[in-house]
């Protein structure tokens, strides 16, 4: 994406300007930024979309903010530094206050990301192009819009939802939060609406801007976070039937999909972020992951902030593969080989998944060649195990699905094992119904998929406070833990986002 697309798209978003915080009025005329004055031909249009594929890249969404803070919510990584941030101390202490600038950065950002997307979808219907390519670039727009529901509200609970450009200070002062479930039936209807429009396959068969088979598996996705298991189970099964159609396909090496040098070229990704490609210049190339979770006193930029606890290692099987790809036990300190009991600070391995093959860019300077996978085909395949077993049981079609990752699970770098074994299908319904469980935090460890699974399957005191718990946390409260609070700021401007949410 040029530079320009990202000028033009920086002022497209203060549309958004309750969420922004940060543009006065009379500076800034609301009408001055209506789409009127800015879309006049389909290139308009696909720069707004850019721009709002560009915010995805930033600093506070995929570029560090969003996904750390769904892994420090998790159990499955706890602060190493101590001496970080206080936000991030919070969010993994369950200590949160309302002015924590780490998730007042995530909301403000998705609602940027939805601003540039309402414009867009306003100034299609103002510019003159082929009716069908139109339809495809609303598809995108509404893809991308639904995306950051997706996010916003499994985080925050009832939000504000905005399907239109906010053109005047009288209509930013009358928004207020929607029900979960308003929210949630949008964001199915964008999803439909995308998957019939968009192709199936974007030009050069990139996985960074939208596809039918994306918003089909987003939909999935949807479908399971809200146990509508037979929708759930219809749309995993029909991307897993059309396939050949979307291009996806499981790796045969597991460690491929972390490798920043073959990241372009991936058959199994489905949407990823792409820091490299569509999205800009400066900031918006600020891929902070591979510092984020790197070994600190190893390497320069090296800060050991994210690192799981030392549970997550010792209670995985060391016949697994996907253990050795995703987690980092030994480096190469002073010369020597040591293992991380010898780590110069953090003493406990490190995730890998990010540090190890960051590419050409060396994951120096905030830099990687990674795409950040927001859904892959692997996931597809647990979505559909899952949903199956909770409709008809563990059935043949639900443990083959099961077995296709576990099949991939056993091939070591070209290394076949006979670990881990094919689930007997014999199995009882809540025997692999905690398989799936226990398979999805294996097999997507460190993917930012584990909060929001605890989050739907209500497992928060379980996992924290029980015998088995891998980051023991005695402060947790279901009844307030389960959402982030509203921002203190935004409920300062605007009071119609009133009442807070429990416990905070």
């Amino acid at each position: 994406m040029m530079k320009t697309k990202n000028i033009f798209i920086r002022s497209v978003v203060f549309i958004g300007l309750l969420f922004c915080g940060c543009t006065d009025l009379e500076e800034e005329p609301v009408g001055v930024l209506a789409p009127e004055s800015f879309f006049k031909t389909k290139k308009d249009v696909e720069s707004a979309l850019f721009g709002a594929y560009g915010e995805l890249a930033t600093v506070e969404l995929f570029g560090r903010d969003l996904m750390l803070a769904l892994e420090l919510r998790s159990d499955m990584v706890d602060i190493g530094d101590k001496a970080t941030s206080a936000d991030r101390i919070q969010i993994n202490s369950f200590d949160v206050d309302t002015n924590n600038g780490l998730i007042t950065g995530i909301w403000r950002k998705l609602y940027k990301t939805i601003s540039a997307a309402n414009a867009a979808i306003a100034g299609i219907k103002r510019i003159e192009a082929d009716e069908n390519a139109k339809l495809a670039l609303e598809a995108e727009a509404r893809f991308l819009r639904a995306f950051s529901y997706y996010h916003l509200v499994q985080l925050f609970g009832m939000i504000p939802y905005l399907e239109q450009v906010v053109s005047s200070p009288a209509a930013l002062s009358s928004i207020e939060k929607s029900p979960e479930m308003v929210v949630y039936s949008k964001i199915k209807e964008d999803l439909l609406f995308a998957k019939t429009y968009l192709p199936p396959m974007q030009p050069g068969g990139i996985r960074s801007r939208a596809t039918s088979g994306a918003a089909s598996t987003m939909l999935a996705s949807v479908y399971l976070s809200l146990r509508e298991f037979p929708e759930a189970a219809r749309e995993a099964k029909y991307i897993i039937a059309n396939k050949g159609l979307f291009g996806y396909a499981l790796e045969l090496n597991y460690q491929d999909l972390f490798d920043g040098k073959k990241a372009d070229n991936l058959k199994e990704t489905i949407f990823t972020v792409d820091f490299n490609e569509l999205y800009g210049e400066g900031g918006y190339k600020e891929d902070c992951m591979v510092p984020i979770t790197r070994i600190i006193g190893v390497t320069p930029r090296s800060l050991s902030v994210a690192v799981p606890s030392l549970s997550v290692y010792t209670t995985w099987d060391a016949r697994d593969y996907r253990k050795k790809v995703s987690l980092q036990d030994s480096i190469l300190f002073k010369d020597k080989l040591v293992d991380y009991t010898k780590f110069p600070e953090v003493k406990r391995p490190h995730i890998a998944k990010f540090f190890r093959f960051p590419g050409n860019g060396a994951g120096d300077d905030r830099r990687s060649d990674h795409n950040y996978i927001c859904f892959r085909y692997g996931e597809v395949l647990l979505m559909a195990a899952e949903a199956i077993n909770e409709t008809q049981g563990p059935v043949i079609e639900a443990v083959g699905y099961i077995n296709e990752i576990r099949k991939r699970a056993r091939n070591h770098a070209g290394i076949l094992t006979d670990f881990p074994q094919d689930v007997s299908a014999t199995i009882s319904q809540q025997d692999f119904r905690e398989l799936i469980r226990q398979e999805r935090r294996l097999e997507l460890a460190f993917e930012y998929k584990r909060w929001y699974d605890i989050k739907r399957w209500g497992i928060l005191t379980e996992v924290f406070t029980g015998p088995l718990s891998l980051e023991p946390h005695v402060n947790v409260d279901p009844s307030r833990d389960y959402l982030f609070p509203i921002p203190g700021q935004e409920l300062i401007r605007s009071p119609n986002l009133l009442p807070q949410n429990p416990g905070y």
